[in-house]
């Protein structure tokens, strides 16, 4: 039942999301924002779970999870009705903040939960989760073609009120499940920064996440200035999410198997040109290809990234360790959400990406080296030093 609720959780938290994300054009052209506004609206979501994260993350290894879930369910209800009510820029931007609060911290706990107190097995739990995560995103656009014809709220107002319905639910199962809580405080975070399992797993963070971030922010825009209707861009975003609904699990597992590192690096490395080509988006079917090839790399980056911090935290520290390698990934693409619709509006997207995919290049390089200061053991999830 645990992974049922939660998983099902993720979903919805994240379809809200993905509301937002294709209707950023929309908002743009409804409320007459400039492209600095609409960045800010963009990024806010990632500083808001960047904040929270790092700040709640040590409470959830210390074993206060029960509080941290309950606003991760109260801050979605709050974010999804206040785009429903939202009359100016910052009552977008406060909405957005909720919304991101809330994704971030669910995460935080879920994954606590959902590991307990074994490790083993969990990159296959954790890529179960970022499945169903991605799966409620791609659904989004979907939901909001659906009922936009309604109103501009209703997409909101639906997503609002079923989370309303099915989070207090899942913040019950995962209040009454047993973690295994440790004496952390904000000092081990310093410590964990240290390791260079967490340095290069943040390194593949900070690529997969600027693109993230990017994307999130432009590609609503450069889609709809290459023609595309937003029954098409709908479809093109459920195909490309196809990977990450079928691929986590899996690339969850073999990181464990074979070790986080060796499993992140080649990632990322294959990810890099996939960024490039981005930019050369000509239609619809060019951006499926490349979208494709672009998420089956992403996803086994962000796999091997995640195994990398549980080899080094173990499971009494997981919620820190996940917690920071993911603020530190909401930083990136906050600055890459922020900057993304300018640079988009100056440079043009064969700029924008084909910047990003070197400097993804560069970062795989890096993550080498530092991998190179620790023995890779032939099982990931074993060593916490």
């Amino acid at each position: 039942m645990l992974f049922v609720t939660v998983y099902a959780t993720q979903f919805l938290l994240t379809a809200s999301l993905g509301v937002i994300f294709a209707y950023l054009a929309d908002l743009q052209d409804r409320y007459d924002l400039t492209n600095l506004e609409l960045g800010t609206i963009a990024a806010v979501g990632f500083i808001a779970g960047l904040v929270s994260q790092l700040l709640l993350s040590p409470l959830v290894d210390r074993g206060h999870h029960r509080a941290v879930v309950w606003v991760s369910v109260l801050s979605a209800v709050a974010g999804a009705f206040g785009f429903v009510l939202a009359d100016s820029t910052w009552s977008l931007v406060t909405s957005r903040a909720l919304a991101g609060v809330s994704f971030g911290l669910f995460g935080l706990v879920a994954r606590k939960a959902l590991i307990g107190h074994d490790i083993s097995g969990s990159g296959s739990k954790v890529g179960g989760l970022l499945s169903f995560g991605v799966a409620g995103f791609v659904s989004g656009p979907f939901i909001g073609a659906a009922l936009s014809g309604v109103s501009f709220e209703a997409p909101f107002l639906v997503t609002g009120t079923v989370m309303a319905l099915l989070g207090p639910f899942a913040a019950i199962l995962i209040s009454n499940s047993p973690i295994a809580g440790t004496a952390v405080d904000y000092s081990d975070l310093l410590i964990l920064l240290r390791r260079p399992r967490v340095q290069a797993a943040i390194l593949v963070h900070v690529g997969v996440w600027g693109l993230v971030g990017m994307f999130d922010a432009t590609v609503d825009r450069y889609l709809t200035d290459l023609g595309l209707s937003s029954t098409e861009f709908a479809i093109g975003l459920l195909i490309l999410g196809i990977p990450f609904m079928l691929l986590p699990p899996h690339a969850g597992a073999l990181a464990e198997r074979l070790g986080g590192g060796r499993v992140a690096v080649p990632a990322l490395v294959l990810f890099a040109p996939a960024v490039v080509l981005y930019g050369w988006v000509g239609g619809l079917w060019t951006f499926i290809a490349i979208g494709v090839a672009e998420a089956i790399t992403e996803s086994y980056s962000e796999m091997g990234a995640q195994v990398l911090v549980l080899e080094a935290t173990g499971v009494e520290q997981a919620a820190m360790g996940t917690g920071v390698l993911e603020a530190i990934g909401l930083a990136m693409a906050a600055v890459a959400a922020f900057a993304g619709p300018s640079l988009y509006g100056q440079f043009g997207p064969r700029w924008l990406f084909g910047v990003w995919g070197v400097v993804c290049l560069v970062l795989s390089g890096i993550v080498m080296l530092r991998l190179k200061a620790v023995k890779i053991p032939p099982k990931g999830i074993t060593l916490s030093h």
